[in-house]
């Protein structure tokens, strides 16, 4: 073998090895374990002798082995590299659930969660959403303060139930083991020093949030209010909600008894018909109903096939394929000759499912994703992917086609996302990377990493944002959302009821609020409570209303 040959065997495991290293922390271990042996194949190809040929036969085999041996221990070290220095956090947290629910975690972990001060979370004014107190025995015990934030938070019960949310997507800045000085990080790791946690400042504004928890009243469902230019988010709030200081359990804190309270109220929340673990802003999948428009008005004007003076026919009814669509929402049922932005307004069923049909299914689809449906919505921690039909050839039904086309057939959202369709139309067509968590704190308060800002993807052009806008204004000024109007504010809006089959539908709201150069949206859904003008709007408008008023 040639040395140029040699030297880019040995180049390409050393560049194997660094994508090993960069690209895959956090991934299952077999993908590094591939990478491993091709870079160990790699390797002995480039350390393997030549012009062994003369040497007697001990010789060569000697030297032969002697190779395959010094691989396997470079192999060896570079294992115990990745494991000691690289993936030793990922490592040490890992969590597993057993068949039974029980969760078991590394138990030096568990010691850990006992003498580590965590870090506080915050409000955006400074208030204490999540702390940590010491007892008298000189352990730590977490508690959460505000109910309204909670389930946002997340719980934190490392001796039984793990972490969630917020707490376990920013466990390692909590803990201290990421966001400060890494080599102090890493000698505390090794030495096993004690490291106190740092604190997080998040977008959120607790009088918002406890509006949000007051406007719904117990009733099922989800608010979400964002900075539509930035994505942050200043409230986000999921209903039922549930106590997470009653699932806090940490080594030996707790008493036989109150271990038992604690296994039986999550089997109360596990039990409950309502779900109250379920983060329903993030997690919540719902038909969007006529919120959906939104993105069939997007697509239809985006692609140039109609403006809002485009005229559409609306005679009260619509056959497609044995499907038959009827029209519920006109103003006036002697008119049939309605203009897109009217028919946009008072929310017409059969001139949307038009829409639909004359978009087809591959434009739809295309444009639903470029909303960001078919994935999960980038956010602090994972989100639940959303979709705009449950295949893509199920699309091609061209009586599911006209029902997707008007929000109905078998689109699932979450609020969040429903809010990030809004935002994309007040932000030109970008959508933003929604976020929550601002900052990470030092113990002297200085900012150690700041967050937020990043786009996520684009929508529509600019002048296409500009019309759909239009629309949003348009039902708020003379059609079925006019209730959300807001004195001193340019406000637009979309109710939507999304029909069950059975019941009540699910009432929702998705609008903006305005005032200078802050631009709002807020996305409201409330399970089971009818018209979306009955329940959401007036959620979603006290909302906007109490977040433009100045602080006391």
């Amino acid at each position: 073998m040639g040395t140029f040959f040699r030297l880019s065997a040995f180049f390409g495991a050393i560049l194997i090895l660094a994508y090993g290293f960069s690209g895959t922390e956090g991934q299952a271990d077999k993908v590094w374990l591939l990478l491993l042996l091709a870079a160990g194949i790699l390797l002995a190809i480039s350390w393997w002798p030549r012009a062994t040929r003369g040497l007697p036969v001990f010789n060569r085999t000697l030297l032969r082995w002697s190779t395959i041996v010094l691989v396997c221990f470079a192999l060896v070290s570079v294992q115990l590299v990745r494991v000691q220095i690289v993936e030793s956090s990922r490592i040490t947290s890992r969590v597993a659930v057993a068949p039974n629910g029980e969760v078991a975690i590394n138990p030096r972990e568990r010691l850990r969660a006992l003498e580590v001060q965590r870090g506080r979370i915050y409000d955006s004014e400074g208030r204490v959403l999540a702390d940590t107190v010491e007892r008298d025995d000189g352990t730590f015990a977490r508690t959460w303060p505000e109910l309204s934030t909670a389930p946002l938070i997340g719980y934190y019960s490392p001796e039984i139930y793990g972490l969630t949310n917020l707490e376990a997507a920013y466990d390692e800045y909590l803990s201290g083991l990421d966001g400060g000085n890494p080599v102090e990080e890493w000698l505390n790791g090794i030495l096993h020093e004690q490291q106190r946690g740092y604190d997080l400042e998040l977008t959120i504004d607790l009088d918002l949030q406890n509006l949000a928890a007051e406007l719904m009243d117990g009733r099922p469902g989800a608010v979400v209010l964002m900075d539509a230019e930035t994505g942050e988010t200043l409230a986000m709030y999921g209903a039922p909600v549930f106590d997470p200081n009653q699932l806090y359990a940490n080594l030996g804190q707790q008493t036989e008894e109150e271990l038992a309270a604690i296994a039986a109220y999550w089997t109360e929340l596990n039990q409950n018909p309502d779900a109250p673990l379920v983060f329903r802003p993030t997690d919540g999948l719902y038909n969007p109903g006529s919120t959906f428009k939104t993105v069939t008005a997007a697509a239809i004007i985006d692609s140039g096939e109609a403006t809002l003076q485009t005229i559409y026919r609306d005679e009260g009814v619509f056959e497609i394929e044995g499907r038959i669509i009827e029209e519920l929402n006109r103003p006036d049922p002697n008119r049939v000759n309605w203009t897109l932005e009217e028919s946009y307004a008072y929310s017409l069923n059969v001139v949307f499912a038009q829409l639909g049909l004359q978009l087809g299914s591959e434009e739809l689809w295309d444009y639903a994703q470029r909303f960001g449906f078919g994935e999960s919505v980038p956010f602090d921690f994972d989100t639940l992917a959303t979709q705009i039909a449950n295949d893509r050839e199920a699309l091609n039904n061209r009586a599911l086609l006209a029902d997707t086309g008007f929000g109905q057939g078998q689109i699932l959202a979450t609020p969040l996302q429903m809010a990030l369709v809004v935002a994309a139309v007040l932000n030109d067509g970008v959508m933003m990377r929604p976020f929550v968590v601002d900052r990470v704190i030092g113990e002297g308060g200085e900012v150690l990493e700041e967050f937020g800002g990043d786009e996520w993807q684009r929508a529509i052009s600019g002048d296409s944002a500009t019309a759909v806008r239009d629309l949003l204004l348009a039902t708020a000024d003379y059609g079925y959302s006019g209730a959300a109007l807001i004195e001193g504010l340019t406000v637009g809006g979309k109710t939507g009821t999304a029909e069950l089959g059975d019941g009540e539908p699910h009432s929702w709201f998705t609008g903006f609020a305005e005032a200078g150069d802050r631009t709002l949206v807020v996305s409201v859904i409330v399970e089971r409570g009818g018209p979306g003008s009955q329940a959401a709007l007036p959620v979603g408008r006290a909302l906007l209303d109490a977040a433009f008023q100045p602080a006391e």
